[in-house]
């Protein structure tokens, strides 16, 4: 985005209605700047005005305070701010939440955004994309009847990935061993990309044969890998009902289905594969209408020096955005250093 270029009093004052907003979700007034400031009240109240004339502000009618528009947090986020470094307490106590998680990568993303929610107080998002070249070591079945099945897939780089699959016609449960003996005999160290391709050749020829545990066990297996690679996992919903801005029940809802549906996060994290760096979306900024109530800080990061996956922050866009900035690159390269040291 092009800005016109903003006089030092401008961005200094910019910055300050933004700290206090963020801080008190209160219109902001001249007196409450110029405590900080070597500025008169009449002084900042002609910046504000020219703040406001320029877009980065505005005053709800009740008030003469000012609250910051989009383009005001754009102008802040590019120009203005720097990422804030936690501290020393900050940074033990993430090296210790990790210690506390499993190795297998599903449980470290779910646990990072619960870590990213808690230092936010905001929703936290964690994704691991998960490659067609990646292979699996093997299956595990768990039959609860004839009709549920869990299909266990242990994949490399420590993945393990669990899908309940239901299934129209039931299957004796003492055919279970069989079936994850010849799956894991048939597709064991192939790649999802190898599977995918071997299993419409496999279900042409076990309609010909009309193999009935073949055929179950291809139906297990083709309904596992019924997702699009990547897995993510949303914490702290409960803190963005907690912001003011999502106190009535339209807004509440909207952040529910944001989260249920997960889709439009998906994509937006998605870019990030070719992109490296902190991205942060704004409000208006979105291309869907049902986002812009929201911004969004995120980043990718890199195991063994390709990108796997991406982090990010959901909130409002009266955001503490050096904050959150700063806590996003830091679990960032926290979960680079762990799965280095576990191998992924």
């Amino acid at each position: 985005m092009v800005f016109d270029p903003l006089h030092e009093r401008e961005e200094n004052v910019l910055s300050s209605v933004i700290r206090h907003y963020v801080a008190t979700a209160r219109p902001v007034g001249s007196q409450m700047i110029s405590e900080g400031m070597d500025l008169s009240s009449a002084t900042i109240r002609n910046v504000l005005m020219d703040l406001e004339k320029k877009g980065f502000l505005t005053h709800p009618h009740t008030s003469a305070g000012r609250v910051p528009l989009d383009q005001g947090y754009r102008f802040y986020v590019d120009r203005l701010m720097r990422a804030r470094t936690l501290n020393l307490k900050e940074k033990q106590q993430v090296e210790q939440e990790y210690q506390r998680a499993k190795d297998e990568v599903e449980v470290l993303m779910r646990h990072t955004a619960k870590i990213l929610s808690a230092m936010t107080r905001l929703a936290g998002l964690a994704v691991f994309h998960v490659p067609q070249e990646i292979s699996l070591d093997h299956f595990k079945i768990i039959a609860v009847d004839s009709h549920r099945i869990l299909v266990v897939l242990s994949l490399g780089e420590g993945l393990v990935k669990e899908e309940w699959v239901r299934l129209e016609t039931p299957v004796d449960l003492r055919e279970v061993d069989r079936i994850t003996r010849l799956l894991n005999s048939r597709f064991a160290g192939a790649t999802l990309a190898q599977i995918r391709e071997g299993l419409l050749k496999e279900v042409e020829s076990v309609k010909r044969a009309r193999l009935t545990i073949l055929e179950t066990a291809l139906k297990l297996i083709d309904s596992a890998l019924q997702f699009d690679g990547d897995e993510i996992h949303v914490e702290g919903v409960s803190s963005l009902a907690e912001q003011p801005e999502f106190h009535n029940y339209q807004m509440m809802e909207q952040v529910l289905r944001l989260v249920e549906q997960k889709r439009p996060l998906a994509h937006v994290l998605g870019r990030q594969w070719a992109k490296p760096g902190l991205a942060v979306e704004i409000g208006h900024e979105w291309s869907q209408p049902t986002l812009r109530a929201f911004s969004f800080v995120h980043i990718p990061y890199y195991y063994q020096g390709q990108v796997v996956g991406a982090l990010g922050v959901l909130g409002p866009t009266r955001m503490a955005y050096d904050r959150v900035a700063g806590v996003v690159r830091y679990m960032a390269e926290s979960l680079e250093n762990t799965l280095s040291q576990r191998g992924a």
